[in-house]
């Protein structure tokens, strides 16, 4: 396309009102404002250029690492339910959660308090059961809450708590400022398990119904084994944290530390897994299974905190901008998928596209190979904003963000694309080819082999 006299380019004489815009030539914005999902770009004839993203063929490939205590898995948080918040950080609940819980009334109810305290009605035992599952997960909520408050007293950004499968999670967004700060804010967790203990401890002591007290015995002997599991030396448990700090401490480098730590950690996740296959040919077929499947998750978690952490060192420092695409084509959400595929999808080699309503709002993303796995029938019926991502659900930044922030903030969601805007408008989208690219330049330039990506993490117990 031949350029314009003020330097932009236009679209073919032949292509359709509504898919003309201002043209796709453009800088990257070096703004300084806040993240701003209003009034974002406003498109003037229907598809407007504002930022794009390239994303070539074969070029690198990248999987965003998560924040130090919450991994990939648990950035993903579009199916967990939202409980509220306390002393400002939003606390959560993610739907793996319904087994354990299930599993733990069960145990209370079935296996536990009968043989403690035998002669009560079935139905006691189930009301205690459920009692005791909520008071586990409550205690993990504590256990995570001592997490987050230290954090957050080191300036370290708390992005929430998340109940799930393994136990809980704190989302930090961003790293302890020192190895006595990560120490602090990995040892205060089992402390306070250790604290909820003997408080449950000094509960079952007192002059209450034999039930009662039998549940907060069995209390203070879950949250002692919860501080003694979580001070395995191995991540990303609360031990391989702790080890992760010393060795740091010694070195005058984090990165080092977590290689360390994660080589101690690597030990005790094969031993475990030694141990989980012996029970199994045991005949202990269930117990074997949880053993080993915990050994592997811990040696994945480890494998995926050295990578993460050594990805973080070389992007921190680096702005949002030094990575983002821009300009970004943005799309009118009226079209059918037909008119997107047949008048405007074939002017760019872009495969994720904004969408924006007729008064130039932003509405949603759609994604290239969504619409072209879609039935040839229904293409010609639905519209972009049938089935766009909502804009609600995309993440966001600014241009002079830290990447290495944006990578630990996001998480998953970066799958998705994070749009980058300056003074409300959009200026950029960044992609994990975007990011890739730009940490196999910088890898080459520490004198490192460039990989094609780096792991996620995995996500954490309490």
């Amino acid at each position: 396309m031949p350029p314009t006299e003020n330097g932009r380019r236009s679209l073919p004489s032949d292509t359709p009102g509504w898919a003309a815009g201002d043209g796709d030539h453009g800088r990257r914005g070096q703004g300084k404002s806040r993240p701003h999902r209003p009034r974002p770009a406003r498109a003037r004839r229907g598809c407007r250029t504002a930022a794009r993203e390239r994303e070539p063929r074969g070029g690198p490939s990248f999987q965003a690492p998560g924040s130090p205590r919450a991994p990939q898995g648990l950035n993903e948080l579009a199916s967990s339910i939202r409980l509220g918040r306390i002393f400002g950080i939003e606390i959560g609940i993610n739907w793996s959660l319904v087994f354990v819980f299930a599993l733990i009334s069960w145990t209370v109810a079935a296996e536990v308090l009968p043989i403690d305290v035998p002669g009560q009605p079935a139905l006691a035992y189930w009301a205690a059961g459920v009692a005791g599952s909520i008071a586990f997960y409550a205690c993990l909520l504590a256990h995570e809450l001592a997490h987050a408050l230290v954090a957050r007293r080191f300036g370290v950004k708390v992005g929430g708590i998340t109940l799930w499968l393994f136990g809980g999670v704190s989302r930090l967004d961003g790293e302890p400022p020192s190895a006595r700060a990560e120490g602090l804010i990995a040892g205060v967790g089992p402390l306070t398990s250790l604290a909820v203990a003997l408080l449950a401890l000094v509960l079952s002591l007192l002059p209450l119904p034999a039930l009662v007290a039998d549940l907060f015995a069995w209390l203070a002997f879950v949250n002692v084994a919860l501080a003694v599991f979580n001070l395995v030396p191995a991540f990303p448990l609360d031990g391989g944290r702790l080890l992760s700090s010393f060795f740091w401490r010694r070195s005058g480098s984090r990165q080092r530390g977590v290689h360390s730590a994660v080589q101690i950690g690597r030990v005790f996740a094969y031993l475990m897994i030694a141990f989980g296959v012996f029970e199994l040919f045991t005949g202990a077929v269930l117990n074997g299974i949880w053993i080993a499947f915990v050994g592997w998750f811990l040696l994945s978690a480890g494998s995926s905190e050295e990578a993460g952490t050594a990805v973080r060192g070389i992007l921190r420092s680096v702005p949002v901008s030094a990575a983002m695409s821009s300009p970004v084509v943005t799309v009118p959400d009226w079209l059918t998928v037909d008119q997107f595929l047949e008048s405007i999808a074939p002017l760019h080699a872009f495969t994720t596209y904004p969408i924006h309503d007729p008064s130039g709002k932003l509405t949603g993303i759609v994604r290239l190979g969504d619409l072209m796995r879609m039935p040839a029938a229904a293409r010609a019926q639905e519209r972009l904003k049938d089935r766009a991502r909502p804009i609600a659900e995309v993440p966001v930044s600014r241009p002079d963000e830290d990447l290495a922030v944006l990578i630990q903030r996001v998480g998953a969601a970066l799958d998705l694309r994070v749009l980058v805007f300056d003074k409300g408008e959009l200026v950029g989208i960044v992609s994990p080819v975007d990011i890739a690219r730009l940490l196999a330049v910088r890898q080459a330039l520490a004198g490192r082999a460039p990989r094609a990506g780096a792991a996620g993490t995995t996500p954490g117990a309490a």
